[in-house]
């Protein structure tokens, strides 16, 4: 008879994936069924394992929720099967949630369960807006009130005449599509018209808005604005002490939409840059990282690792896909001998340091010339024993001038291919093409030339949305000259900081 399971109510918190808990990240990566609702981030998707079912259960245009009974029948079904499920709800599983209720249904069904608590919606989008649910000046009370539980039913289910008296602070959830209708109630119970209110849409995401007004002129300000759900509604004095900005609508990239189009396991670095900042992300990924190498080649380099003076590295990648390959068949960092190592810039030493390995030379300029031009200023080339360690893309002039001016004696090991990856169809692609972006970065050649291929696949539907160009360094604003795109910007140093700042001050300057 097969073991009985185990289901997690798990609260996703409001949208932002820095409010997620670390429960909760730990049980959406080692659950083997994942049920989640639409408000979900699908960031936090991601982080399921590969071998996970995920069940998508929520609402989304021109389709229906699951039944909330035949939620409840595959978290039965599935436990009872002996597997590790979680049911991701945005927000908190027990604040309209109706964790509730499958709470109820697990124990009656004698099915283990653990509760993880998110950080619900109203609590976020206040701290994310300024807005202050109490204060011993303005309000000492917090209500949490739902303007749309039940979607089965027109009318409201909650009393707001009755809550229009009793002070404080009224968080009102799923309360835009009702808005007329409740905040008529309030002013009939006897609250005052020029009590302050907002409401703040998609919180805690890079496309948060905002409306703070007063009870009696919120739905009209809120109409022109044409704020949608998800929102939440607050009304007390408290909502008095909110400004137009704040401190998370303040950051510099905020509602600027930026293309990324790194690799999709190499985005993850620029993408954290670029959302801390602000900023909205198109993903786009260009490119594809795999690894490949010649396995005559490797034997032949690992054997004779004790004789190499030098070891360069060209790319975040190579260092990755090397050092895979070298643990495979040795277990102490001592065995890759005397050599001295290169790389050509500092996010590249970084990753080596990550591994206990210091870097004897960073040119200046992250670029493959100067990469050669400052190994030949060291005077140890020689006649010297170089193992450069790149990709399929990696531009011969490093290897030609190692040997034609330096003189050294030059293996190239391949590690790993970029290639294209066609987005004709898929989500990305239509996304970019139906919205466009503010900037597009390119982070390589590479990707300059797969999106020059695919700018047939990548048209946008309106040019306004046409981005601007921000290339990582001299190179690949080469590579877009050539291929006639312009270059708008480009970053200081040949880094991924530097890109999110040279896309920061761009866009302080327009504002000012």
């Amino acid at each position: 008879m097969t073991e009985t399971g185990k289901v997690h109510l798990v609260g996703a918190g409001p949208g932002d994936l820095g409010l997620v808990t670390v429960r909760a990240c730990e049980l959406v990566a080692s659950c083997e069924v994942l049920l989640f609702d639409n408000l979900v981030n699908s960031s936090l998707l991601e982080r399921a394992g590969s071998d996970c079912e995920l069940i998508d259960v929520g609402k989304a245009p021109g389709r229906h929720a699951m039944p909330q009974e035949e939620i409840a029948a595959i978290l039965v079904k599935e436990a009872r099967a002996g597997k590790r499920v979680v049911r991701l709800k945005g927000g908190d599983p027990f604040v309209f949630g109706r964790g509730g209720e499958e709470m109820t249904i697990l124990r009656e069904s004698g099915i283990p369960y653990e509760i993880v608590p998110g950080v619900t919606a109203a609590l976020a989008c206040a701290a994310y807006a300024e807005i202050p649910l109490t204060h011993r000046e303005h309000g000492s009370s917090v209500s949490f009130l739902t303007g749309h539980e039940d979607v089965a039913k027109e009318a409201l289910r909650v009393d707001f005449q009755k809550f229009a008296t009793t002070g404080g602070t009224l968080c009102i959830y799923m309360g835009i599509g009702k808005l007329e209708s409740i905040l008529k109630e309030l002013e009939k119970g006897g609250m005052c018209p020029d009590t302050p209110a907002a409401v703040v849409s998609q919180g805690t995401l890079e496309r948060q808005r905002k409306v703070v007004s007063t009870l009696g002129s919120l739905l009209a300000q809120v109409n022109e604005a044409g704020l949608v759900a998800p929102a939440i509604v607050f009304v007390g004095a408290v909502v008095g002490l909110a400004s137009e900005r704040d401190w998370f609508s303040s950051r510099p990239l905020f509602g600027k939409k930026i293309a990324v189009t790194r690799a999709r396991a190499q985005s993850a670095e620029l993408k954290a840059l670029l959302e801390q900042v602000g900023a909205e992300i198109v993903e786009l990924p260009l490119l594809n990282v795999v690894p490949e190498v010649n396995k005559e080649i490797a034997s032949e380099v690992f054997a004779g690792l004790g004789t190499y003076e030098w070891i360069v590295f060209t790319s975040i990648n190579g260092v990755r896909e090397f050092l895979t390959l070298f643990f495979r068949g040795f277990q102490d960092l001592r065995c890759l001998g005397p050599a001295r190592i290169a790389c050509v810039g500092k996010a590249t030493a970084e990753e080596l340091n990550r591994h206990h390995l210091q870097v004897d030379l960073v040119p200046k300029k992250a670029t493959a010339e100067n990469l050669a031009q400052a190994l030949i200023e060291s005077e140890s080339l020689e006649n010297a024993n170089v193992l450069v360690v790149t990709g399929n893309r990696n531009r011969d002039v490093l290897v030609e001038m190692l040997e034609g001016i330096g003189h050294a004696i030059v293996d190239a090991m391949q590690v790993y291919a970029t290639g294209f990856n066609h987005l004709k169809g898929s989500k990305e692609a239509e996304r970019f093409c139906r919205e466009g972006a503010d900037a597009i970065v390119f982070a390589s050649s590479s990707a300059v030339e797969s999106f020059v291929e695919q700018q047939d696949d990548l048209a946008l539907e309106k040019e306004a949305h046409k981005p601007i160009h921000c290339s990582i360094g001299p190179a690949t604003s080469r590579t877009l000259k050539q291929n006639d795109l312009e270059v708008h910007l480009e970053a200081s140093h040949a880094n991924l900081p530097a890109v999110v700042e040279v896309l920061s001050q761009h866009f302080a300057n327009l504002s000012e």
